[in-house]
């Protein structure tokens, strides 16, 4: 009891004020029509504003929920259709024995530099949400690159977009063995070099992710030949590339995740010590 006295004494202004004002409208109300009719339009006024907010509240949050569910929905149809890919790598009397390794987290990307010649990305995903360095990083047309380093909540992505970066790739068509790297300006322009010269290719033939590495699966197109010239000396091609999404615009990724990495890492250095 003393607490509530003790309150009412504390804001004994603002309570005084607010009461004589309710008093006033009262007085009002009833003494002019034209003042009551006002308060009414007021308060009707009020509560459409009111409920246009919970309106667009509630909207917002089932929008939001779905598309969280769209996003839960999209990440399941990439596997499948990775995983289809992938496994066209194998004879048809192996694919059912072949199981598809990799698994993808979904991120947002909160910074992506591309005006330089070695370019990053930033995902709001890290070492919390099971992330790991070389790890590959993709989107929903291509790919973005690998993970270089990684905090609590935050991973930091080497991009296609640099020149240091070279992506093993494959003519889907001809099924020959490349590496794609990019030109450093455009950044849908790529270079892609050792493919030998007795391969049978042409312009707007489709290049894919050759499946060769640990960091992305077989068969992800990327991009299509736009030009290439024979080098009779060496005995390759040079072909330039177009990729078929600007990775530069990309604003949401798959991080993906690779079951076999370590075994495969831990062959191929037991190979190299022998």
């Amino acid at each position: 009891m003393q607490r509530i006295i003790n309150a009412l004494i504390q804001y004994r202004n603002p309570i005084l004020y607010f009461f004589l004002m309710g008093c006033s409208i009262l007085f009002l109300t009833k003494k002019s029509k034209y003042h009551k009719t006002q308060l009414e339009e007021y308060g009707m006024y009020v509560t459409k504003e009111l409920y246009d907010i919970n309106h667009k509240l509630s909207n917002y949050f089932k929008l939001k929920k779905k598309n969280e569910e769209l996003l839960k929905e999209n990440k399941k149809l990439r596997e499948l259709y990775l995983k289809s890919k992938s496994l066209a790598l194998y004879p048809n009397a192996f694919a059912k024995k072949k199981h598809f390794p990799f698994k993808l987290k979904e991120a947002n990307v909160i910074k992506n530099s591309f005006l330089n010649q070695r370019n990053n990305l930033i995902i709001d995903i890290g070492t919390s949400d099971g992330i790991k360095s070389d790890m590959g990083v993709i989107s929903k047309n291509g790919i973005v690159g690998i993970i270089n380093s990684v905090s609590k909540n935050y991973s930091s992505v080497i991009s296609i977009l640099n020149q240091d970066i070279k992506i093993n790739v494959r003519l889907k068509k001809s099924n020959a063995l490349g590496s794609m790297f990019w030109r450093g300006l455009n950044p849908l322009e790529f270079k892609i070099d050792d493919v030998v010269n007795n391969v049978s290719f042409k312009k707007g033939d489709t290049i894919i992710t050759g499946g060769m590495s640990s960091y992305f699966p077989y068969g992800i197109p990327l991009g299509e030949i736009v030009d290439f010239e024979s080098n009779s000396q060496n005995g390759y091609y040079s072909i330039d590339a177009r990729l078929f999404e600007d990775p530069s615009l990309v604003n949401y990724v798959y991080v993906l995740s690779n079951e076999d990495r370590e075994e495969i890492l831990k062959l191929q250095e037991n190979f190299q010590n022998e």
